[in-house]
């Protein structure tokens, strides 16, 4: 549930934004927390790389043990639609082995194993809890970018903002998707079942208000959310990039690590003032201590090819495979290019070395 930066090219626009109930219209506010996260910068040496958090959702890593739907198939069309599980990676042929289950259930139940191509296949997030109800040991919070907290009302549910919980831009806080539906068949349907503010009014503005009294007050959150929606442009706001520099930089003193990422973005690609790789690198580096992936992997990026900062490979490759082992998919692409520049200044420096030899030889010949 994230609101990524797009090209330059793209329009910004918010990844899950606030939707009504179907029943009786009343506005589910789901998070905005984690909604205004700026990309990486694509335009790296060597080998470009088009990957962008903006154009699509960050995509999870393909490994055994997760599930995936399979499409775009031509000679196995009747594969399309279907769930896989993902059983082994063939680096031989560089396709995916997929186990795939027919007539599941049923006493005609078979099942097969298939080689697919990994553009051919989506696969899915673990779920933060299983199919029994119970707590997922093994899901994927950390790559949402969101906290696991219990619902302070009900007590009994571990929610996260970006899968099952409805947030308040009044208070900041958030409850389960459980306790909402509940409380829209009391007399407080209209208040914030926390801080008992007024949410009869649905609107944008009437949003952007509540954000901007939190953050007025230092509330670090709101604030970061406050510059996406001047970065963005969202919500009746009037894009102001400069102003959205402002508010992420205020947040990101208070440690709001979403907020040093995206004024790093700013500073390296000059949204709302000058360009600044070095205080891009500074901000990267804020946000990547606290672990933040991406700009993990922005910061290996920055070392590698000296943006901003003394060049320094074994750093930048440091960070580079931090980020991959968290998933990121650009950190893993960015790492290989890594790999492959040290194997060409060897290169060099052997080739370097034996001229030099050749030539001392030969003058000691004389």
């Amino acid at each position: 549930g994230t609101l990524t930066k797009r090209s330059k090219d793209q329009q910004k626009t918010m990844g899950k934004k606030s939707r009504r109930n179907n029943n009786d219209g009343k506005k589910d506010t789901t998070s905005l927390k984690g909604s205004f996260q700026k990309t990486v910068n694509q335009s790296v040496p060597i080998v470009p790389v088009y990957h962008t958090y903006g154009s699509k959702v960050k995509r999870p890593p393909i490994e055994p043990g997760r599930t995936a739907l399979v499409h775009g198939l031509v000679g196995r069309s009747d594969l399309n639609g279907v769930e896989v599980t993902i059983k082994e990676l063939l680096k031989a042929s560089g396709r995916v082995a997929v186990e795939v289950v027919h007539l599941r259930g049923s006493h005609l139940e078979r099942r097969e194993t298939v080689s697919i191509r990994p553009v051919n296949l989506e696969v899915r997030w673990r779920d933060i809890n299983n199919d029994d109800g119970t707590q997922n040991s093994d899901n994927d919070m950390k790559n949402w970018g969101v906290e696991e907290k219990e619902c302070p009302i009900c007590m009994d549910t571990m929610m996260n903002t970006a899968k099952n919980a409805s947030y308040f831009e009044c208070c900041g806080a958030s409850i389960c998707k459980t306790c909402f539906v509940k409380t829209q068949f009391t007399e407080q349907r209209d208040s914030c079942p926390l801080c008992r503010a007024d949410t009869s009014d649905t609107s944008g503005a009437a949003s952007v208000k509540k954000i901007r009294a939190r953050a007025n007050r230092g509330d670090a959150n709101a604030m970061y959310n406050l510059g996406g929606h001047y970065d963005s442009g969202l919500n009746g706001v009037t894009q102001d990039q400069a102003l959205a520099r402002v508010w992420f930089k205020k947040a990101a003193e208070k440690g709001e690590m979403r907020a040093a990422h995206n004024l790093a973005c700013s500073h390296r690609d000059g949204d709302g003032g000058p360009v600044d790789k070095t205080l891009s690198v500074k901000y990267f580096r804020m946000a990547a201590e606290e672990g933040h992936v991406q700009a993990i992997t922005c910061l290996g990026i920055a070392l590698i090819h000296g943006d901003g900062v003394e060049r320094d490979m074994e750093e930048g490759k440091k960070w580079l495979t931090k980020g991959a082992k968290a998933g990121d998919e650009l950190a893993v692409q960015q790492l290989q290019i890594a790999d492959m520049m040290s194997g060409m200044a060897n290169m060099n420096m052997l080739r370097s070395s034996s001229s030099s030899r050749d030539a001392v030889s030969f003058s000691f010949g004389r």
